[in-house]
């Protein structure tokens, strides 16, 4: 863990995306996974993904998914790896988000390995390389995630999991929007006059507050505002996260952006709620003008039948190791992850399967150190159920 996460691997690093990957890369082979790294093209500018594959067409086809990547930029404070001196914490970037995946998968595999339970498997490992910020299109970005899907019975996403007792059988859609404003760049003392209007600040913060007060409280609808610019002149830097605005108090905006997603039960949801966020943009304060654009990012992992009885499944391994009942997180709880494009080609998916913790996605990201073993034993031992007796859905001689 402590080798994998003081790797940057930020999204927007690609050569340490690459990096993570070429370390874990033996790692497969020692199991005799043949592996290969894919790369996107290079006007993607992301790194691809990372291929192992073991067995024939023989048995049950069994896909596991994680990512090699973190949020963490470059020049991010959040570097380093860290442990709580009692061993029973530790921070770092990635820590849960996905590091954590991917040790995870690679002792379940090895666990197997040493009681030879991987002779008679079919396992094909998928690490992308740009899970928090997909290189679009994603037909492209994700063309391997997806092939292995369409030739397999079964996905297993080793996400990071909120609580020991939940893993997650839906996940809701991901879409990104870009709210841009413009007003009358007039000296300030002009503002708010029939021949000057509002300005372009005024007239995004309308907006907002519209689509806050018509829509915040439609359930499994979440729409937020992450990125906020305004003043005379704006440029988001959409790869790095960041953006510059130019102005001065004295002048009235021309220029106002907002950047940010919506996530949604179904795609009805999400047709819906564009629609009233453009008719909301579409009657603009005087002197003002507001356009909104969306960019459809991840679908809708649907709640099935198969992916209950998965996860029925593998609540019974964590009851023979002891541990408890799991039950499903309601879907509105956890957002889109690399499962969610794969979903509709694969009979039956389950996600969350990596350790606990908190902070996810800030410098506080936290690992619970004891989640390790469990969701290893218990990734392993559900492996093994499906590898020795894929009828059966019950342990057999050698438990």
């Amino acid at each position: 863990m402590e080798q994998l996460v003081n790797i940057n691997s930020g999204t927007a690093n690609a050569g340490g995306v690459k990096k993570v990957g070429d370390w874990l890369k033996p790692q497969f082979e020692a199991l005799g996974f043949h592996v290969k790294w894919h790369d996107l093209p290079e006007n993607m500018r992301h790194a691809g993904s990372l291929v192992a594959t073991l067995g024939g067409n023989s048995g049950k086809r069994i896909l596991l998914i994680a990512h090699l990547d973190t949020v963490f930029s470059r020049d991010s404070a959040f570097q380093r790896f860290t442990l709580s001196t009692d061993k029973k914490r530790a921070t770092g970037p990635g820590v849960i988000d996905d590091k954590g995946g991917l040790v995870t998968i690679i002792f379940a595999l090895k666990a197997l390995h040493h009681v030879r339970g991987l002779q008679n498997a079919n396992i094909t490992v998928v690490l992308v390389g740009d899970e928090e910020l997909a290189a679009k299109p994603t037909d492209v970005s994700r063309k391997e995630l997806i092939e292995a899907a369409k030739n397999s019975d079964i996905a297993l996403g080793f996400e990071f999991a909120l609580s020991p007792n939940e893993l997650v059988i839906g996940r809701r859609g991901l879409s990104e929007w870009f709210l841009t404003s413009t007003g009358k760049a007039k000296h300030s003392s002009n503002i708010f006059q029939p021949t000057v209007g509002f300005g372009a600040v005024f007239e995004l913060s309308r907006v907002l507050n519209e689509i806050r007060r018509e829509l915040s409280q439609t359930p499994g609808l979440t729409i937020n505002p992450g990125l906020l610019l305004g003043g005379q002149h704006v440029r988001e830097e959409t790869e790095e996260g960041r953006g510059i605005t130019k102005g001065k108090k004295t002048i009235i905006a021309a220029q106002a952006l907002a950047h940010g997603d919506i996530r949604f039960l179904t795609d009805e949801q999400r047709e819906n709620a564009e629609q009233t966020m453009i008719r909301i943009a579409n009657h603009p304060l005087l002197g003002t003008t507001s356009t909104l654009a969306f960019r459809h990012l991840m679908p809708v992992m649907m709640a099935t039948e198969e992916n209950q009885r998965l996860l029925t499944e593998y609540s019974a391994v964590s009851k023979k190791l002891g541990e408890p009942t799991l039950q499903a997180i309601p879907p509105e709880m956890r957002g889109g992850a690399d499962i969610s494009y794969i979903s509709r080609y694969v009979p039956a998916s389950l996600d969350g399967l990596g350790p606990w913790g908190e902070g996810a996605h800030s410098e506080k990201e936290t690992l619970d150190v004891d989640s390790l073993p469990v969701v290893t034993k218990r990734a392993a031992l559900f492996l093994w159920q499906q590898i020795q007796s894929p009828s059966r859905g019950q342990f057999g001689d050698g438990e």
